[in-house]
C-alpha cells in the first residue's frame, strides 16, 4: 500500500498517461490515421488521478465515469482553445456535433464509456487483489 498521497497521485498520473498513450497508438493504427494527439496523454493522467480519487471515496461508478468524461472534455476545451486561438495550431479536430472541432458531444459519450470500462476493470482488479491479500493472510 502506498503511504504518501503525492506518490500515489504521481503513479496514477503516469499510469493513466502511459495507458492512454497505448490506447491512442492502437486507435490510430486501427483507424489508419497517424496524426496522433499525444497531448491527450497528460490529460488522461489528470483524469486518472481524478477518477481513482473518487473511486477511493466510493463514488458510484456511473457518476464517477461521468465526472471523468466531463473532466477530459473540459481539459480538451482548455488545451484545444489555447492551441487554436492562442497559437493557431490544431492538435485534433472532431467532425460531428462539435465546437470549433475542439470538443464534441459524441466524444463526450465515448470518453464516458472509456472511463466506465476503466473503472470497472479497476474495480475488478482491486477486488481480486484484496481477495488475494486476504487469502494470503488466512494461510
Amino acid at each position: 500500500m502506498i503511504k504518501h498521497k503525492a506518490t500515489k497521485h504521481i503513479l496514477r498520473f503516469l499510469c493513466g498517461g502511459i495507458l492512454y498513450f497505448f490506447v491512442e497508438v492502437i486507435w490510430r493504427t486501427i483507424m489508419n490515421h497517424w496524426a496522433a494527439s499525444f497531448l491527450m496523454a497528460p490529460m488522461a493522467g489528470i483524469v486518472c488521478v481524478v477518477v481513482l480519487g473518487l473511486y477511493d471515496k466510493k463514488v458510484p461508478v456511473i457518476l464517477n465515469s461521468l465526472v471523468g468524461a466531463a473532466v477530459i472534455t473540459l481539459l480538451e476545451l482548455i488545451v484545444g482553445s489555447i492551441a487554436l486561438f492562442g497559437f493557431g495550431r490544431r492538435f485534433w479536430h472532431y467532425s460531428r456535433i462539435n465546437w470549433h472541432g475542439i470538443i464534441a458531444l459524441d466524444w463526450f459519450f465515448k470518453w464516458w464509456g472509456l472511463c466506465l470500462g476503466f473503472l470497472i476493470a479497476w474495480g475488478l482488479l482491486d477486488y481480486f487483489l484484496k481477495r488475494r491479500k486476504q487469502n494470503g493472510k488466512d494461510a
